[in-house]
């Protein structure tokens, strides 16, 4: 196999968010008769076998479609490993030369991790990220985005009209789930996945740095951080940026298959941005300037994961990691709770700050349980946005079965009109009249939802509750044709679980502003 290709020097300050190693899949194509879609993800360069041919034609490492002989052209639909922002894209067609498309262009939508290729392929809201651009054949092409994109969790490749490209990466900032900042326990914050990247190194001779936040524990020694041998005093480091900035529970640093060359010792430093100014931040990457220490010396062995406490609490974003004298590490892990953004702060205060009745009403607006509102309104005030959503937790499943039913009675009907608000935290609405060019297919699956939501509060004196977002209305349909077999103290729990979940998300949407 071929070694991974260089990342473009336009782009080596970004994260490929459709690396393979994150989960990146390609769900869908039009066409791939003559190369697999698959093929795009490949970690490694792509090669050229001579005189290698399959029952369909050239063998090729890449995905390429068929020419086409009526109008048109061929796209693959993309599901990212890591959402986040996409700034440009490397359409790399080596290989194809006589075969590769005229033009190129990239589109992008942020929806369910769920989402079926015809869910995704009907939906209205993909954006342009990047207009049609001529692309060479045989070629790397860099294509920087004219504007950053907004957040996108999976992006549309249009090539035109056809042919084959044989790597596609999409590169930008990880914007991770902000809810996963926001769960109880801690949390990696340095990992790639919650866009954790790295700001500076010493040496990287055998492998970057960047390869310690990605996920899993590595495959063999030269899937780490490995620097060449130190013929001088000192060590060797590197800066890793925190994907938010967190208090630190524990580190975990691996030199799993480093046998004959692991670190003697490490020693990490760290900072908080928040703390320094601009030009303070750029002289301690640049090693020019000394960082507060956060572990001291510690002592390391060869193949082994090891667990490291820090000497006292600190809020930070930075991390120096020193490796005695040099050597490779394969993986670290920086467990820790996040500290609330200026914006998480900024509004938190204001809770905490309402008067009763103004926190009252929108404790209700979270939740229409009377009681929920009474005992958040006691657990005030707030110290960070984690705790309050523990708080709405632990309040919730503290009540009884007569405050369930009250929040579920706040819920508009199934068929009823909502408020653009409230149309994806539950089950409400896709009855025929709100749906524009509906087909018959869609018509009766809005007719049997009415019909069974009428069935099931029949049934059980309660309408049906169910979180969700990222779900058809024929998803819905299955749901509710497989909860209404319940009983009724089984259904209470269902519905309970979900109403715990729209709070959730009524929560995170008031604290982004949304």
């Amino acid at each position: 196999m071929s070694s991974a290709p260089a990342v473009p020097k336009q782009f080596s300050h970004l994260t490929d968010l459709a690396s393979d190693l994150t989960g990146t899949f390609v769900l869908y194509s039009t066409d791939d008769y003559f190369a697999e879609k698959e093929n795009l993800l490949k970690p490694s360069a792509p090669v050229w076998i001579e005189g290698k041919y399959t029952d369909k034609g050239k063998w090729m490492d890449g995905w390429e479609s068929q020419r086409k002989r009526e109008p048109g052209h061929d796209f693959a639909i993309v599901r990212l490993g890591t959402p986040g922002t996409v700034h440009g894209i490397l359409a790399d067609t080596t290989h194809f030369k006589g075969n590769a498309p005229q033009e190129v262009s990239v589109e992008g939508i942020e929806a369910a991790d769920t989402a079926t290729p015809g869910e995704l392929i009907d939906n209205p809201g993909w954006k342009e990220i990047l207009p049609r651009t001529a692309v060479l054949p045989d070629h790397p092409n860099v294509l920087i985005l004219p504007a950053i994109s907004p957040r996108v969790t999976h992006v549309r490749f249009h090539i035109y009209p056809d042919g084959g490209v044989a790597r596609l990466r999409v590169y930008g900032e990880v914007k991770p789930d902000p809810y996963t900042f926001w769960q109880r326990g801690s949390v990696d914050l340095a990992a790639i996945e919650q866009g954790g990247t790295v700001a500076a190194v010493s040496d990287q001779f055998f492998g970057p740095p960047s390869n310690l936040l990605l996920p899993g524990r590595g495959v063999n020694m030269g899937d780490g951080w490995e620097t060449k041998r130190r013929r001088t005093p000192g060590s060797d480091w590197c800066v890793l940026k925190l994907a938010r900035a967190g208090l630190i529970d524990r580190i975990e640093l691996d030199t799993h298959f480093f046998k004959g060359n692991a670190p003697q010792a490490t020693l990490i430093e760290a900072l908080n941005e928040a703390d320094i100014s601009a030009d303070e931040l750029a002289n301690c990457l640049a090693a020019k300037a000394p960082w507060p220490v956060l572990v001291h010396k510690t002592p390391l062995v060869q193949h082994r994961k090891h667990v490291i406490y820090p000497d006292r609490p600190m809020a930070v974003t930075h991390l120096r990691v020193h490796i005695f004298p040099h050597g490779g590490v394969n993986r670290m892990r920086v467990f820790g709770t996040a500290v609330d953004t200026e914006s998480e702060a900024r509004t938190r205060l204001g809770l905490n700050q309402m008067s009763a009745d103004e926190a009252r009403a929108l404790f209700l607006s979270w939740n229409g349980s009377h009681t929920f509102a009474k005992a958040l309104l006691e657990k005030r005030p707030f110290a960070s946005a984690r705790a309050i959503f523990q708080a709405a937790d632990e309040v919730w499943w503290s009540l009884g079965e007569s405050d369930y039913l009250e929040a579920f009675a706040a819920h508009p009907r199934l068929g009823q009109p909502q408020k653009a608000s409230t149309q994806t935290e539950q089950s409400a609405s896709w009855s025929a009249g709100e749906q524009s060019g509906i087909t018959t297919t869609q018509e009766q699956v809005a007719a049997r939802l009415a019909q069974l939501n009428e069935l099931y509060f029949e049934k059980f004196g309660f309408i049906f509750i169910l979180f969700a977002t990222g779900r058809s209305a024929k998803n819905v349909l299955e749901q509710l044709e497989r909860r209404i077999e319940n009983d009724r103290a089984a259904e209470v729990e269902n519905a309970a679980r979900e109403q715990a979940k729209i709070t959730r998300l009524r929560i995170g949407k008031w604290l982004l502003g949304k």
